[in-house]
Order: C-alpha cells, then sequence, then structure tokens
C-alpha cells in the first residue's frame, strides 16, 4: 500500500476520533451528578479527613450502590495531588481516554496478524460513537464502565505474553478491575478459560487462587440492595424474552432509529446480535480447530474447513485466547444486565449508558471477519461494515446531539438549583441523600477542592433572584400550565427564540421563600430557530407554595426576561 493510501486511511480513521474527543471536550461541564457525588468529592473528603492508613483505604473501596470503584478514585486523588482541586470535566476526559485504549488493545491486537488497515476505519465508527451519550458525559460511569473494559482487555493483551513480568502485571490489572466496578469480576472466569484453552496449568492455578481471594475480598461488606434474585424468577416467568433481550443487547450499536415504537426499533439489533454470537461461535471453533489439546472437540468437517482459513492456519494459540475471552467477558457482562436488569424495565437493553459493550463486540466482529473472510467475501464485507458503522455513527449524532445539549443545560440550571435551594443534583427535597448532597459540598468548600463554577449559565444568574422579585418584567407570554403526578407541565408553543449549547429558554418559578430554575426543551429538534417549548418541573425538588412563573432567555444578542403573569400551586 502507498504511503499516500495509508495517510487517507489514517485520516479517515482519526474523523470519529476527533469528533468523539472534541464533542465531549465541548460539552462537558464542572458539575457533578448523582452518583458523581458520593463517589467523587466525598469519596475525597472521607480520604483527606481520615486519620490512618486503614481509614484511607475504607475510603478507596467503599462499596457505591453494588460496585466498587478503586480506579476512578484513584484517579480523582492524582488529580487533587497535583492541582489541588477536582474538576470534572478534566475527570471526563480521563474517563472517556479509555475509549482510545480499548480501540488501540484491538487495533494493536488486530494488526500484529496482518490486519489490513481498511478494516480499522468501522471499528473506529463503531467504537467513538454517540449512543453511549450518557456514560460519555457522566464523570463517574466514564471512569467505570468503559474503564473497565480497557482494564480487562489490557489483563488479556499481557497474558498473551511469556514473560512471568507480563503474567505478573496481568494479575495486577486484573485485580485492580475487581476493585474498580463489578464487571470486572468477570475477568476471573474470561481469564480461566483463556489459560485453560492453553493448557497453562501453573499459570491457571495462580489466576484461580488469586481471582478466587480478589473476589471473596471484593464482596466482604458488600451490600446487595437491588434484589438480584428476582431476576431468575422474571427469567423463569419470561425465558424467550430474556433471550431476544440478549441478542438485542448485544448488537445494540445498530439502534439506528430510537424514536420508532420499541417493538421496531428492536429488529436490527436483534439482526445485529444473532450475528455477532453466530460469528463468536464459528470464531471459537476456529480456535479450538488449532489447538492440539481440544481439536477433538471439533467435527472433523469443520476440522477440514478450517485447515483452508489461512487466518486459522497462521494463528497462534495466544492470541486465538485473547480475542474468545474479551467476546467471552463482553458477552458475561451483556448476559448479566439482561437477566437482572430488564425485570425493571425491558427498554434497558437498548439503553445508552450499555452501548459501549454492543459497540466493542461489533468492533471486534468486524475486525476478525475482515481477516478470516479474505477472497471474494473481503469486498463485500468490507462495504457492508463501512456503511453499517457510519450508519451508526451518522444517526447516532443526529438523534442524540439535542439530546446531549439539552441535558448540559438543564444540569447547570439543576446546579443552580442546588446553590440556592440545597437540591437538586439528583436528590429530592427532605431526604436523607438532600441533606448528604449539602453536607457533602460544604466539605468540598472547606477543603477548598471544589465549588461550583461561576457564572454556571449567564453573568446574568448572580442578581437573576432579585430581578424576578421585581414587578417590572416584560409582560405578554403566555404559556399553558398543567400539574401532573410527576411535575408541573410549562408549554407554549408560538414564542420564538434561538436555541444552542449556549442559548435557550429557562422556566423560573418564584415564591416568598424559594426561587427556581429548569431549562425548557424547544420543540423542534435540531434547528437552532426555535418556535415554542416544553418544560417538566419535578415535584420531587420544588417546595410547596404558590409560585409565579417566569421565563429567562438567555440569547448571545442579550437576555430577555419575561412575567407570564401565571401563577401554580405546588399541593
Amino acid at each position: 500500500m502507498s504511503s499516500s493510501k495509508r495517510y487517507i486511511i489514517f485520516a479517515v480513521i482519526l474523523v470519529p476520533i476527533v469528533v468523539f474527543y472534541g464533542f465531549s471536550i465541548g460539552y462537558s461541564i464542572n458539575v457533578p451528578w448523582f452518583d458523581d457525588i458520593e463517589n467523587i468529592p466525598y469519596f475525597l473528603a472521607q480520604y483527606l479527613d481520615a486519620p490512618s492508613w486503614y481509614g484511607k483505604a475504607a475510603a478507596l473501596l467503599r462499596p457505591n450502590n453494588e460496585h466498587r470503584v478503586l480506579s476512578a478514585r484513584l484517579i480523582v486523588y492524582l488529580q487533587y495531588l497535583f492541582t489541588n482541586t477536582i474538576n470534572f470535566r478534566t475527570l471526563n476526559f480521563i474517563g472517556n481516554l479509555t475509549v482510545l485504549g480499548i480501540f488501540l488493545v484491538i487495533s494493536r491486537a488486530y494488526l500484529k496478524h496482518k490486519g489490513v488497515l481498511y478494516g480499522l476505519i468501522p471499528a473506529a465508527f463503531f467504537i467513538f460513537n454517540l449512543q453511549f451519550y450518557s456514560m460519555t458525559f457522566m464523570t463517574i460511569m466514564s471512569l467505570q464502565y468503559q474503564l473497565i473494559i480497557f482494564e480487562v482487555f489490557l489483563s488479556f493483551y499481557l497474558l498473551t505474553k511469556p514473560s512471568k513480568s507480563a503474567f505478573a502485571g496481568a494479575i495486577l490489572v486484573a485485580i485492580v478491575g475487581t476493585y474498580s466496578m463489578g464487571n470486572g469480576v468477570m475477568g476471573w472466569p474470561a481469564g480461566t478459560l483463556f489459560l485453560l484453552y492453553l493448557g497453562q496449568w501453573n499459570r491457571l492455578i495462580v489466576w484461580i487462587i488469586t481471582g478466587v481471594l480478589a473476589i471473596v475480598g471484593y464482596f466482604s461488606g458488600y451490600a446487595f440492595v437491588q434484589g438480584n434474585d428476582e431476576g431468575f424468577i422474571y427469567f423463569f416467568n419470561h425465558p424467550f424474552k430474556v433471550i431476544i433481550g440478549f441478542f438485542a443487547f448485544t448488537g445494540g450499536i445498530l439502534d439506528w432509529f430510537p424514536r420508532i415504537t420499541f417493538e421496531k426499533r428492536m429488529l436490527l439489533p436483534v439482526i445485529g446480535g444473532i450475528t455477532i454470537v453466530s460469528f463468536f461461535i464459528y470464531y471459537v471453533l476456529g480456535a479450538l480447530s488449532i489447538s492440539t489439546r481440544w481439536q477433538r472437540i471439533v467435527p472433523a468437517f469443520a476440522r477440514k474447513h478450517y485447515e483452508q482459513n489461512g487466518y486459522f492456519q497462521q494463528l497462534s494459540s495466544p492470541w486465538a485466547a485473547f480475542w474468545v475471552s474479551c467476546f467471552v467477558y463482553l458477552f458475561i457482562n451483556s448476559a448479566l444486565v439482561v437477566f437482572f436488569r430488564t425485570r425493571f424495565d425491558y427498554q434497558l437493553v437498548l439503553w445508552a449508558t450499555y452501548k459501549i459493550y454492543p459497540g466493542t463486540l461489533m468492533a471486534m466482529t468486524c475486525l476478525l471477519s475482515l481477516q478470516i473472510f479474505r477472497g471474494r467475501w473481503y469486498s463485500l464485507l468490507l462495504v457492508i461494515f463501512i456503511g453499517s458503522s457510519l450508519a451508526s455513527w451518522a444517526s447516532s449524532y443526529w438523534h442524540f446531539v439535542p439530546q446531549v445539549t439539552q441535558d448540559r443545560k438543564q444540569r447547570l440550571a439543576f446546579a443552580l438549583n442546588q446553590q440556592r435551594n440545597g437540591v437538586g443534583l439528583g436528590a429530592e427535597k427532605k431526604s436523607a441523600f438532600a441533606e448528604f448532597v449539602v453536607n457533602t459540598f460544604e466539605r468540598s468548600k472547606s477543603h477548598g477542592f471544589y465549588q461550583f463554577p461561576q457564572p454556571l449559565i449567564s453573568s446574568q444568574e448572580s442578581r437573576l433572584e432579585a430581578l424576578f422579585r421585581d414587578s417590572t418584567q416584560q409582560t405578554g407570554v403566555n404559556v399553558k400550565t398543567e400539574m401532573l403526578s410527576y411535575g408541573l407541565e410549562v408549554y407554549n408553543d408560538s414564542f420564538e427564540f434561538v436555541n444552542s449549547k449556549e442559548e435557550g429558554v429557562f422556566v423560573t418559578l418564584t415564591s416568598p421563600a424559594h426561587f427556581y430554575v429548569f431549562s425548557a426543551e424547544p420543540l423542534i429538534p435540531r434547528s437552532r430557530t426555535q418556535k415554542g417549548f416544553r418544560i417538566n418541573c419535578p415535584k420531587g425538588v420544588i417546595e410547596n407554595e404558590i409560585y409565579r412563573v417566569g421565563l429567562w432567555v438567555v440569547q448571545k444578542n442579550g437576555n430577555q426576561l419575561w412575567n407570564t403573569q401565571q401563577s401554580v400551586t405546588f399541593p
């Protein structure tokens, strides 16, 4: 291949990577949300206040829900060590760098077996995707889900090396992964298959003993809070539904039409999942056929087929074990999500947070298929994979950029409410968690490592409440209000404004004692010029009083404040 072609291919591969990181940096904010609070500022305050090494270790390893998050907390502490502060945007960026880590590990494994550069194009578009946007823009999720995949894959990569130091490194990374998220526990059984396949019995014994000790330590003092035993009941009552859900989950990167009915939306992911699982079975049989230890398991006709395939004849056993273990790890975690979470809401099989799993599965399927099926099938497969990866990538940005834009403004508004009312960033009023959040921010401020950025939305926000308490605001904008079970709906279908990352309409609620701000959702997705908006103001964060409804219109050409002359009562 000529140098000019290589440069062009590298440039194409860089497109989704540059767009992904440019977008994630541009739209992330230095504000925590929900689980971020316990795992980042609360952890750091606990760590700094701990009087002994035991207390500091307890702060690092303390479970959050059903996960320990050691890696994330170590990264937080290192940031504090170097800067004396914590910055959620920086932490978010570090977490998102592990997506690049996943890509580099599997790309390295692919290229070591004479993989063609063209194959990295669809793999990049499958992995650097906005379908898992909720993970990309929530700090602790970016430091958990994708980071743990990278750690487990890195551990398997080190297992391919013959040296003792590499094996020790694999064990160390696996231990860190175990304590960095519950999903890391599944690295041990997948690694066991790796070493069992190779027949490395001494290493296998060390791996199993270390894994058992690590898992026992992980579950020591662990609280099972989510009733996972009910997952078994759900499976036995709906076995077919759960199995179909598994295929939809594993093929979820083909979720190109998230706005259509769920039954239709599942079709492409189910096809994708069946394709990935079928390819995995095919690959496992090929891996077994090249092993003198295990080839007897494979039927004679299948062995003959694989003997005629150049890829499998050149494939070394450690790399066969690597790919199989990576697939097994992702399949186990996919199955656990479907098995234990679909009882809450079946649509979780296509939930945005989990899309890193199907994205990685499809990328690996793509890379290996292009290596295995050469000749007349190669060009067709390359076209199919590039086309589907581009469709997946483009549809993710088409559908979710407006959502990310809205979520960003909404969280900034919630942060403003947290400052003014002591509730907003994931807690409900008068709850134990609301008190916990307030205390955590007070400790963060006293230690000097975090305060909310100023301004959050606009420089006008510092005097916004006083302005809305002034009775001379503009009038003439009418809104419809309706009190529903979950909150106040505010709607207007004619008000014109510009909507962008930094611009939009915010609904304000003003009472004698409280003042709230909520970001309105535009009615026309992906349009900069808007006509009308809607907003839900959740009851869970609003104190029971009578409020005047106002509009705060944040625009680059000048903000506007409107008094709608309407009042609402929160019972």
